[in-house]
């Protein structure tokens, strides 16, 4: 029994030995298996256009707007336009009772004809001394009284013919023929709209670097998201003291009239616009502080430290760092080291579209 035991553990020591010494060569340790290159997307670096955007909160005005009303109390007896009709400056708009005025007027002409004939008749017998020169004196005033009173009517009928004071677009007509009007009552608003104003206030942080002739952007949620252009006119002489801000006013081309007077928009300045060097966003690998982005230099990523700057979606400025050219890393970062084999299989072509809740989808890249 014991000549067996011993046997048996001998023999159980001889085979654990031969096992140790199978293994390393039939599993060999991960020092020495062969590294695989990691799958990169990359990028070339390119100038684009940074700026600085300031959005705001603006409301359209008209670039000429006007209730039409009377200057005085009378009737109307005609009205010549339509709801939303274009007029040009002088049309007529509508004309009120003018028969006391016209009657007026007639009487100021022919009074304005007797004293003419009788200054005629004068002049000759002042000249053969027949009559005293203070009679024909006499008679120039009252001829010059005559013209007042014509000018007097006239300027009355003109009172009663409503006219566009400017080329524009008429809203919607509020009286009838008929009705009886005065000083203030509104017969159809006028408004220029081929051009609009759009009102906004600038922080005063901004002011150094905001001035007229700025490029602005305007959207609508009515419309769209559709955008219009156009450039900052005026900044105010001065500031409110309560919110530290200074109103803005911007002109914009409407030659479609899609905006409307009244219309609440967002207003994007493009403050302090320049061209940088820019890198895809999703590029960067942060570090604490510190950014950085890898290159490849024969086969293999080299991570680099890069200075940014202004960001836009899916772009970030380089101010230090990186050259004009440069091939980088955009994808395919998750785990990459410097040094490490790479292998490109595309280039990157535009960030992730966002997710679209009408469609219920997002898109790949652009």
């Amino acid at each position: 029994m014991v000549f067996v035991m011993v046997t048996a553990v001998v023999a159980a020591g001889g085979w654990l030995y031969w096992q140790k010494q199978q293994v390393p060569a039939a599993v060999p340790s991960k020092a020495s298996l062969p590294k695989s290159a990691s799958l990169v997307i990359t990028a070339k670096v390119v100038k684009d256009d940074f700026a600085l955007d300031l959005d705001a909160i603006g409301t359209v005005q008209a670039f000429e707007s006007a209730d039409i009303s009377s200057n005085v109390t009378e009737r109307v007896t005609e009205i010549t336009f339509k709801d939303g009709d274009f007029v040009k400056k002088g049309t007529p708009l509508a004309k009120l009772s003018d028969s006391e005025e016209q009657a007026m007027l007639a009487s100021a002409k022919a009074t304005l004809a007797e004293e003419e004939r009788e200054i005629a008749r004068l002049q000759k017998l002042v000249k053969d001394g027949a009559a005293p020169e203070a009679r024909l004196q006499e008679r120039l005033t009252l001829a010059d009284i005559a013209r007042s009173k014509i000018r007097e009517s006239e300027a009355r009928l003109a009172d009663r013919q409503i006219t566009a004071p400017f080329d524009g677009w008429l809203g919607l007509r509020r009286i009838s023929a008929g009705a009886l009007v005065s000083p203030g009552t509104v017969i159809a608003s006028l408004d220029k709209i081929d051009l609009v104003k759009i009102d906004f206030s600038v922080p005063e942080t901004y002011l150094g670097r905001v001035k007229p002739g700025t490029d602005i952007t305007a959207s609508a949620e009515t419309l769209k998201g559709r955008r219009f252009g156009g450039k900052l006119a005026h900044l105010d002489s001065r500031l409110d003291p309560v919110t530290r801000s200074v109103a803005a006013r911007a002109e914009v081309p409407n030659a479609d009239l899609e905006l409307k007077p009244g219309m609440l928009v967002m207003v994007t300045l493009k403050v302090e616009p320049h061209l940088s060097l820019a890198v895809p966003e999703r590029a960067l690998v942060p570090i604490g502080a510190k950014a950085y982005v890898f290159t490849i230099t024969d086969g293999k990523a080299r991570r680099l430290e890069v200075k940014t700057g202004l960001r836009k979606p899916g772009v970030v400025e380089i101010r230090a760092g990186l050259q004009e050219g440069q091939i980088i890393v955009a994808d395919g970062l998750v785990g990459l080291q410097d040094g490490a084999s790479v292998q490109v299989t595309g280039n990157y072509t535009g960030p992730v579209k966002a997710f679209d809740p009408v469609q219920g989808v997002g898109a790949g890249q652009e």
